[in-house]
């Protein structure tokens, strides 16, 4: 794969129909972007900004992932987090109460170290999920009736695979309708910065040689026939836009990691 730009010459984009008329633009808080439109008096959504350092699993030890995802859940008010080792893949683990170490004392949440994940949901208040991203596109999942939230990292592997379906069946297995599901695809590489060649195309089920593909699109378009009615997309790209996050793209591999997030605080 290349990396095209969007002033490069002209190359057709794959799956952008898909997004129109779905865009919704999270808010700048800081060191954050906030879903605001989801966010009530006990959900949190976001995702960290590249200002608020590096989030990356596989690159930090043990400890730093303790401190830094610690922190992170306790800025945010949850007494808990879920941490996934992503290997690209469409494995969706469901967390609960029982799978969490008790916390390290009244001012230290519990991390939880979820293992060789790309998803993960609750029904548990008081547990966040965290998702890492550098391109990739963080997939946001809530239930309307308050039966649950999830989260999935989808880069072109786990889109190929299905991770979008496995993560709204993991909903329905935790008790939610797919007619009461939200799903909102966050920031990530937009298709005009996004070019591939053949194995790509192909994996994706769209053949041809080269083309830039716009992941979010090709994710609204599966969880539209996967019986999702409510679907947004981000309006932010992590190569192009102005948000200040990190893009493996736009460093030449050199970027860290943002920490998406998702939990329903205590009440």
């Amino acid at each position: 794969m290349s990396a095209g730009t969007p002033d490069s010459p002209a190359i057709r984009v794959l799956g952008a129909e898909a997004v129109a008329g779905r865009r919704l633009e999270e808010q700048t808080d800081g060191m954050e972007l906030r879903l605001r439109e989801w966010e009530g008096s006990d959900l949190v959504a976001g995702i960290t900004r590249a200002r608020a350092g590096d989030y990356s699993v596989s690159t930090n030890g043990t400890d730093a992932l303790l401190e830094a995802y610690g922190a992170l859940a306790r800025r945010l008010g949850f007494d808990a987090v879920a941490v996934p080792r992503q290997v690209h893949g469409t494995e969706v683990l469901r967390v609960d109460g029982a799978a969490l170490a008790a916390p390290g004392g009244e001012s230290a949440p519990a991390v939880l170290l979820a293992g060789r994940v790309d998803g993960l949901v609750t029904t548990r208040p008081g547990l966040l999920l965290v998702s890492t991203a550098a391109d990739c596109i963080p997939v946001y999942l809530r239930d309307r009736a308050g039966r649950g939230v999830g989260l999935a990292h989808a880069g072109w592997r786990g889109v190929a695979g299905g991770i979008l379906d496995r993560a709204v069946a993991a909903m329905t297995w935790a008790g939610a309708r797919r007619e009461d599901l939200e799903i909102h695809l966050g920031p990530g590489i937009c298709g005009a910065c996004y070019e591939v060649d053949a194995p790509v195309l192909d994996a994706l089920g769209l053949g041809g040689e080269r083309a830039r593909v716009d992941l979010r699109g090709i994710l609204a378009s599966r969880a539209l026939a996967a019986g999702v009615r409510a679907v947004t997309v981000s309006a932010h790209c992590t190569r192009c836009g102005a948000a200040g996050l990190h893009s493996h793209r736009g460093s030449g591999g050199q970027a860290g990691r943002m920490a998406a997030f998702i939990g329903a605080r205590r009440t």
